[in-house]
C-alpha cells in the first residue's frame, strides 16, 4: 500500500542544532526519529539574499528563486502557480487528498480550497480565511499576534480576537495541557518579565493541537505542518547556545546565562509535537514523516543591540510622504521588511522615488518593486544615536512619519542567519534506514521525490535526481 507523507516543515533548523539536542537528550522523540530514520543535509540553490519566503517555494515548487522570482510576500502568483505549481496542488489536482497547514505561500486560498482535507494559510496572509471554517478564529488570533510582535514580543493581546478564540477551544481541538502550559507561561511571566519572548512558541503550541486534531478527523494522503518558533529563537540567542561559535564576543555573561537555555526551550516544544506525531503514526502506521528545513541557520555577529527603526504606523509614514490611503493598501511583511500595493504604477513609482530621497545614517532607503503595484522595503537599522531622518534635502523627526527607534527586549542583535544548508529526516515506522548522513541533497529534490513516491510523473522543469528515503514504500 502507498504510504501517506506527513510533511514536518521545520523552518531554518540545520543538522547542528539537531545534533546538539539529541547528544543533550538522548531520549527524545528527536533523537528516536534519527536514530530509526535518514538523515541528510541539504541545501537551496537559490541565489542573493536568502530568505524563507523565497526558499520554502523553491523546495516546494522544484525552481529556485532564479526561476520563480518570488521576493517578499504578498507578491501576486497567480501565473507562477499556473506554470509551477505548490505541491499541494500539483497532488490535489492528481487525486491525491491533501492538507495543508500554515505553509508559506499558501494564502490566498486556491478556490477549490474546501475541496482539501482542511486549509489553514500562513502567518502572512491578510485575510482570515480557513476551511474548516471553525479554524479562522485562530487564524484572527494568530495574525493579530504576529501584527503585533514584530521584533519584540508585545505583551498585550486583541481581546475581542481571543475571546472568540476561548469561546470555541475544545472545538478547534486545543487540549487541557496546552491550556495549562499557556497559564503557567503567563504567570512566570509575571515573575521573569524577559521571558514574554517564549510567546512566540505558545502560538506554534496551539496550532499544533489545531493541526493534529484536524489530521487525525480526516487522515489526507498528504498532509503538511509549518512552524518558525525554533528559526525565531536561534535567530536570536544562538550566542547564548554556541557561544564558542564566535570569535569575538560582545554580549555580557548576564546574558549568555539569561537565554541559554531559550534553544532548549523552543526545541523541547519541538519534541512535543514529535512526541504526538511518533504515537500517531504508531496508530496510523501508513504514514512516512518527513521533517525538512528550506535552509539553515548559523553564527554571525555576538554584538549587542539597543534599538531597532521600524515603522509602526505604516499608514503615517506612507500619509506624511503625500499618499492617500484609498491609493494603496498594506500587504503582510515580516518587520522590519514592508509591503504596499499601490492601485496605479504612477503611485508605485512614487513611492520608490520618494524613498530613494529619504537617508537614514546617511543612506536612502532601496526598494523593490513587482507588477500590480506591489513595493516592498527594508528598515530595521540598529543602535541611531538620533531620532532623525532627511527627507527631500530636509530634516524630518522619526514621530511625525510613524517612525520609532524602538528598544530591543533582548538587547541581541541577529546572533544567528540563513545559510544554504539545511536539514532533511525521513522516518518510516517498518523501514530502518541507514544511519550513515547524507549530504549534498537540493532542495529541489524533494517535490520529484513526493511525486515519484505517489506515482504522478514529474514535470520536465523538476530535478531528475530523487530522494530514495522519500520514494521508498
Amino acid at each position: 500500500m502507498m504510504k501517506k507523507v506527513l510533511l514536518f516543515e521545520l523552518n531554518e533548523v540545520p543538522l547542528k542544532v539537531i545534533d546538539y539536542y539529541i547528544t543533550k537528550y538522548p531520549d527524545s522523540s528527536l533523537a528516536h526519529i534519527c536514530q530509526k530514520g535518514q538523515q541528510m543535509e541539504t541545501f537551496t540553490s537559490d541565489e542573493g539574499h536568502l530568505h524563507p519566503w523565497a526558499t520554502w517555494p523553491t523546495l516546494h515548487r522544484g525552481v529556485d528563486n532564479t526561476v520563480h522570482k518570488i521576493k517578499d510576500f504578498g507578491e501576486d502568483l497567480t501565473e507562477l502557480n499556473k506554470q509551477h505549481p505548490p505541491v499541494w496542488k500539483i497532488l490535489k489536482d492528481n487525486g491525491i487528498s491533501c492538507g495543508v497547514f500554515g505553509s508559506l505561500h499558501s494564502y490566498p486560498p486556491p478556490i477549490d480550497f474546501e475541496d482539501y482535507s482542511f486549509f489553514v494559510p500562513d502567518t502572512f496572509a491578510w485575510g482570515t480565511e480557513t476551511h474548516p471554517k471553525i479554524a479562522e478564529t485562530f487564524q484572527a488570533f494568530n495574525l493579530a499576534m504576529v501584527s503585533a510582535s514584530a521584533r519584540n514580543v508585545d505583551a498585550g493581546f486583541n481581546k475581542k480576537d481571543a475571546l472568540k478564540l476561548g469561546l470555541n477551544l475544545g472545538r478547534l481541538g486545543i487540549r487541557a495541557k496546552t491550556i495549562l502550559s499557556i497559564v503557567n507561561q503567563l504567570m512566570v511571566e509575571r515573575i521573569h518579565k524577559w521571558k514574554v519572548t517564549r510567546r512566540r512558541s505558545f502560538q506554534s503550541v496551539m496550532a499544533f493541537d489545531i493541526f493534529l486534531k484536524l489530521l487525525k478527523n480526516t487522515k489526507p494522503q498528504f498532509v503538511t505542518f509549518f512552524s518558525n518558533h525554533v528559526a525565531a529563537t536561534m535567530h536570536r540567542y544562538w550566542a547564548a547556545t554556541f557561544p564558542e561559535d564566535y570569535e569575538e564576543y560582545h554580549l555580557s555573561d548576564n546574558w549568555k546565562d539569561r537565554y541559554s537555555e531559550e534553544i532548549d526551550f523552543a526545541m523541547h516544544k519541538l519534541d512535543a509535537f514529535l512526541k504526538d506525531i511518533l504515537l500517531f503514526i504508531d496508530q496510523n502506521p501508513e504514514y512516512k514523516l518527513i521533517i525538512a528545513s528550506s535552509m539553515g541557520q548559523e553564527s554571525t555577529t555576538a554584538m549587542e543591540q539597543k534599538s531597532e527603526l521600524l515603522a509602526k504606523d505604516l499608514n503615517k509614514f506612507l500619509m506624511s510622504m503625500g499618499f492617500k490611503q484609498n491609493e494603496y493598501s498594506i500587504l503582510p511583511a515580516m518587520h522590519p521588511q514592508y509591503n504596499i500595493s499601490f492601485h496605479t504604477p504612477e503611485k508605485q513609482q512614487e513611492l520608490v522615488e520618494k524613498l530613494n530621497s529619504l537617508f537614514i545614517s546617511g543612506e536612502s532607503i532601496q526598494s523593490r518593486t513587482k507588477e500590480n503595484g506591489f513595493v516592498s522595503f527594508d528598515l530595521g537599522h540598529r543602535n541611531l544615536a538620533e531620532e532623525k531622518a532627511i527627507y527631500q534635502g530636509n530634516k524630518i523627526s522619526f514621530a511625525d512619519y510613524g517612525l520609532v527607534n524602538e528598544p530591543i527586549q533582548d538587547e541581541a542583535s541577529g546572533t544567528a542567519y540563513h545559510i544554504p544548508e539545511g536539514s532533511l529526516l525521513v522516518y518510516d515506522k517498518h523501514i530502518q534506514e541507514s544511519s550513515e548522513r547524507i549530504k549534498g541533497i537540493d532542495t529541489k529534490c524533494i517535490l520529484p521525490s513526493i511525486l515519484e513516491h505517489f506515482g504522478i510523473d514529474k514535470k520536465e522543469y523538476m530535478a531528475k535526481q530523487t530522494i530514495k528515503a522519500i520514494t521508498l514504500d
